[in-house]
């Protein structure tokens, strides 16, 4: 068994309306769609959209990581997203939790890059190697 996620799966009610959420107000990449089964592009594990009859509202989640956290708040807010979390601060850096058309909560992520520290993925601080203080 490989040890990588590649799929992460939300489930859906309105495919249509998901479907333009993801590409219209978030800006992913669509692969292929249809009347049941969806999918997005990232830069990782692929997004799916599943066709469900009753969505769990507090089921899995993703993140998307950003380098302008306060200005993809803006244009969420342009757009009428609501948020289950706002715009905060963080130890580990700037979070918010949008909901999608459906009512998902997903999360998007700024991490501390001060050059000195960065958050991990197991929750702890670390140092960046030096190649990378550079420039962000």
């Amino acid at each position: 068994m490989d040890k990588k996620i590649s799929l992460v799966i939300i489930g859906v009610i309105d495919m249509p309306r998901a479907v333009d959420f993801y590409r219209s107000t978030l800006g992913l990449p669509l692969k292929f769609q249809t009347p049941t089964y969806s999918e997005f592009k990232t830069g990782g594990a692929a997004l799916a959209l599943q066709k469900r009859v009753e969505v769990a509202k507090e089921g899995p989640s993703f993140s998307l990581p950003t380098n302008n956290i306060k200005k993809d708040h803006e244009a969420l807010r342009r757009k009428k997203v609501k948020f289950w979390k706002d715009l905060s601060e963080e130890p580990y850096g700037w979070v918010m939790m949008p909901k999608d058309s459906e009512g998902n909560i997903f999360e998007i992520v700024q991490s501390v890059q001060n050059g000195k520290q960065k958050w991990s993925a197991r929750g702890a601080l670390k140092k960046l190697p030096s190649f990378t203080r550079r420039g962000r």
